[in-house]
């Protein structure tokens, strides 16, 4: 199988307020508005965030009874430091701070309004020891 697309969904009692957190901070534009449906997208992205409100139809039930989010949804940015800055300034809290890892990356966790953890990350240059240590020589 080869999906055609790839889209994600954040269930909520309150799509809209999770809908503005995106237009806000991520730059996303609605491109379907239902109410209890909306999507977002960047420009002519292949890809989508659908936000779906808690217990419509639509929604199996058990995942309408579960109100915890375990799901992590990454971002990949070109400055993940001004984006940071950025929602720090609008006052969206931090979950984990900016930090950079060897095998390249640079990144920081945020949730939104629903708790969905947010993966916002940008891509630098890999740690050549780490890089020693972890992958084969091809």
């Amino acid at each position: 199988m080869q999906p055609a697309a790839f889209g994600a969904t954040v269930v909520t009692a309150r799509p809209a307020e999770v809908a503005d957190f995106y237009e806000q901070h991520f730059d996303l534009k609605r491109t379907i508005d239902l109410g209890w449906f909306i999507c977002v997208r960047r420009g002519e992205a292949d890809w989508e965030l659908a936000i779906t409100e808690r217990g419509h139809a639509s929604v199996p039930a058990a995942v309408s009874a579960t109100t915890e989010s375990s799901n992590v949804f990454g971002f990949v940015v070109d400055d993940v430091d001004a984006v940071a800055a950025r929602l720090t300034e609008a006052g969206v809290e931090l979950a984990v701070d900016v930090v950079t890892e060897p095998w390249g990356q640079r990144h920081f966790f945020v949730r939104d309004p629903e708790g969905t953890w947010l993966d916002v990350i940008q891509l630098v240059a890999p740690d050549p020891e780490w890089l020693a240590a972890n992958m084969p020589a091809s």
